[in-house]
């Protein structure tokens, strides 16, 4: 598989305003929308990396990604982005506070608040990695200027996160070891 030719910048910074106009919507349901839909959309995003850099399985169907097996989590498929190097460090971080955040708004009986202290800290973490991104987060700010701090903070981080993770899969190519290991002498190395 072929690298994709590298998308104008114009492109980009379309994908991110059409990113941040999603999140801006969830925001518009709520908090508990922002949170859960806004990372379920993070959760996709790193699987569709994951697959574009994953070579197909041969039998055409694959369940490695399915709820009950090995990359059927969040979790899972952060650990596995970080360690083949597809996201760096703060990517992950960022992650595994919107994976956090999500978890405790998704199981909570009461109506969870991204202000309550446990939460307002993994906020603050979050949009901390988030900012490493650069200028482009004082670009997306203004489209959460109408919510309540804690929420813009929360939305206009996700959107950063989100980028990163459509940018990194647009950009994506299967990954190829310098070595196989095979069983077949036949074939060349």
């Amino acid at each position: 598989m072929s690298t994709p030719p590298d998308k104008p910048s114009n492109l980009v910074k379309e994908r991110g305003g059409d990113l941040g106009k999603f999140v801006a919507e969830l925001a518009e349901e709520g908090e508990r929308s922002a949170v859960v839909l806004g990372a379920s959309r993070a959760d996709s995003l790193l699987e569709e990396l994951l697959k574009v850099t994953m070579r197909r399985h041969p039998g055409g169907s694959d369940n490695l990604f399915d709820p009950d097996r090995p990359l059927g989590s969040f979790s899972s498929r952060i650990a596995l982005a970080f360690r083949l190097g597809l996201i760096d460090e703060a990517c992950e971080h960022a992650l595994q506070m919107l994976r956090k955040i999500r978890n405790d708004f998704a199981h909570s009986p009461a109506r969870a608040s991204l202000s309550e202290s446990r939460h307002k800290s993994r906020v603050i973490e979050l949009v901390r990695e988030a900012r490493k991104y650069g200028e482009f987060y004082g670009r997306m700010e203004p489209l959460f200027e109408k919510y309540e701090p804690t929420l813009k903070a929360f939305c206009t981080a996700v959107t950063m996160v989100l980028g990163c993770l459509d940018f990194a899969a647009i950009q994506a190519k299967t990954l190829e070891p310098l070595h196989v290991a095979r069983l077949d002498a036949s074939t060349k190395t």
